[in-house]
């Protein structure tokens, strides 16, 4: 087992910085695949290198105990080989769609558990180059959860950045669209109830209690049935995790 003493990312400094094309498409992915993408990248120092993360760095930085870092790290690692983003390029005055893998591929070493990956060519310009479009994170925020809901709450409001005059934000997004950026299991679906009771309101606490966010939301009706999620949301500065 390769011998690393306490280490984990350094999640105090490092910005992970996304393209806002890239982040909705990180939207689908699990939990632990978010992880290593957002570890990978804040790896990187803004060169599409060879990222090595180990199962010591996966269980300090997350939290999480050694044995389950082993398995979340191997299966994660194989599982976001076969993922894939799909987004809009240009050539010339043509224009196409780009569908591509997020890794180049991994190779992982169980016996001293680590796992080396490289991130596609094609998003490298995505994620370190389009700064106009960029949605900035810190590592540490995204550590705390454990939600992979919550991560995508939390991806939503950061693509949102006007402040009215108390320094809150407003996203006001449809219901259907919603879902989608969720993934939504199909029975919250139909039954709203079970949106608010399994998924909202868990994800919202989580945000509340590990990041100190201050969050209203509520259901706007069009008859009988909600057709739009408004929320109004700041970070509590006093109570940040970073």
């Amino acid at each position: 087992m390769q011998t690393v003493s306490k280490s984990k990312i350094n999640n105090k400094k490092s910005n992970v910085v996304v393209s806002n094309s890239v982040t909705r498409s990180a939207q689908g992915l699990s939990l632990v695949e978010k992880r290593i993408l957002f570890c990978g990248i804040a790896k990187l120092g803004g060169i599409n290198q060879e990222i090595t993360l180990t199962a010591e760095e996966y269980a300090n930085t997350f939290d999480t105990d050694l044995k389950n870092a082993y398995g979340q790290l191997k299966k994660g690692a194989d599982s976001f080989r076969k993922k894939y983003l799909r987004f809009q390029v240009r050539d010339g005055k043509a224009v196409g769609t780009a569908v591509v893998n997020w890794l180049q591929g991994y190779l992982y070493f169980d016996k001293e558990g680590y796992v080396k990956f490289r991130f596609s060519e094609y998003i490298t310009p995505f994620l370190f180059e389009l700064e106009k479009e960029f949605t900035k994170y810190q590592l540490k925020q995204a550590t705390a959860l454990r939600s992979v809901h919550s991560w995508r709450l939390l991806e939503l409001f950061e693509q949102h950045n006007k402040t009215d005059k108390d320094g809150f934000r407003w996203l006001k997004i449809n219901i259907y669209e919603f879902h989608h950026a969720m993934e939504t299991p199909e029975s919250y679906k139909t039954t709203f109830g079970l949106l608010r009771k399994y998924l909202i309101e868990p994800a919202v606490k989580e945000l509340q209690e590990k990041d100190h966010w201050i969050i209203e939301w509520s259901g706007i009706k069009q008859g009988r049935k909600v057709t739009m999620l408004e929320f109004k949301f700041k970070r509590n500065s006093q109570g940040s995790l970073f």
